[in-house]
């Protein structure tokens, strides 16, 4: 049986979770008492980390986007910027990983659905000299899909500040990038404003069999808008079918999520290149 000291600790807990988290119900906080009394370790209800993390976790995206401010898109980020990236982003990745049921359960998907910004581009290795390496490298877990095996795992260009599809590279610094992902018809567009219009690349994404928070993307559509032709629309899918017949795929790329809230997204493809997307626009000075 708990006595008034074991009451006192319990309270405790409670007051500590309210102060690190001001979602928590009076529920939760009953919830708290019954595992206390059963013995059980006191969590964050929200998340499987220690609450004292939720706070961690909240000052890393602020450095975060602190960070990749004035970087163009990543393109003029000096290798010190870039390390600093990449640091501030294994911690996160690190700390508050995403469910591994992302995309296979509905109301997690949520989560990634709908309009991101991307607001920095760049590769998840630097090479600090000449044999040396960024410590703790991300590595992907499966590198290869079993559909994409002549597909190549690296860029040929400097991912810094561009996006890429099929071999089609485009210059994203100092542009306006959205990219729009529609989980319920398993569908995302990357959306380029251009001094001409706007470029769009879309297509069809599927979740891996091997990385659960990884999906496949086949692209399958590109389009050019020109606004000085009172937006006349040109359509170049064909390109993306005449690529996937010589490889034999419809298959692009994968992109992996490893970090999402409701400010911050964090992927990594499987070209090696790392992107930080955002839910508004505003929030980093480009």
């Amino acid at each position: 049986m708990h006595g008034f000291g074991s009451i006192q600790g319990a309270l405790a807990s409670v007051t500590l979770l309210l102060l690190n988290d001001a979602t928590l119900t009076c529920v939760d906080a009953l919830n708290v008492f019954q595992k206390f009394f059963k013995g059980d370790a006191i969590k964050s209800p929200i998340s499987s980390k220690p609450a004292f993390s939720l706070n961690r976790v909240e000052s890393l995206q602020d450095e975060l986007l602190g960070a990749i401010s004035n970087t163009n898109n990543g393109k003029t980020a000096t290798l010190e910027e870039k390390t600093k990236v990449l640091q501030l982003v294994g911690e996160l990745e690190e700390i508050a990983p995403p469910p591994e049921d992302l995309l296979s359960n509905t109301d997690e998907a949520c989560r990634l659905d709908g309009c991101w910004y991307l607001q920095y581009t760049g590769s998840s290795d630097l090479q600090l000299g000449d044999d040396d390496q960024f410590p703790d490298a991300w590595k992907p877990a499966s590198p290869v899909e079993p559909t994409m095996k002549d597909i190549p795992l690296k860029n040929e260009f400097d991912q810094s500040g561009a996006i890429s599809a099929r071999g089609i590279k485009v210059d994203a610094s100092n542009r306006e990038v959205q990219q729009n992902i529609n989980v319920a018809k398993s569908r995302v567009s990357n959306v380029i404003e251009q001094g001409f219009g706007k470029l769009s690349v879309s297509g069809d994404f599927r979740q891996s069999d091997l990385v659960p928070q990884r999906v496949i993307v086949g692209f399958d559509d590109l389009e050019i808008t020109l606004d000085q032709l009172g937006g006349l629309k040109l359509n170049f899918g064909f390109i993306f079918s005449l690529v996937a017949l010589a490889r034999g795929t419809k298959d692009s790329g994968w992109l992996e999520t490893t970090f999402v809230s409701d400010r911050i997204r964090i992927g990594r493809g499987n070209k090696g290149t790392m992107f930080v997307l955002t839910r508004e626009s505003g929030v980093v000075t480009a």
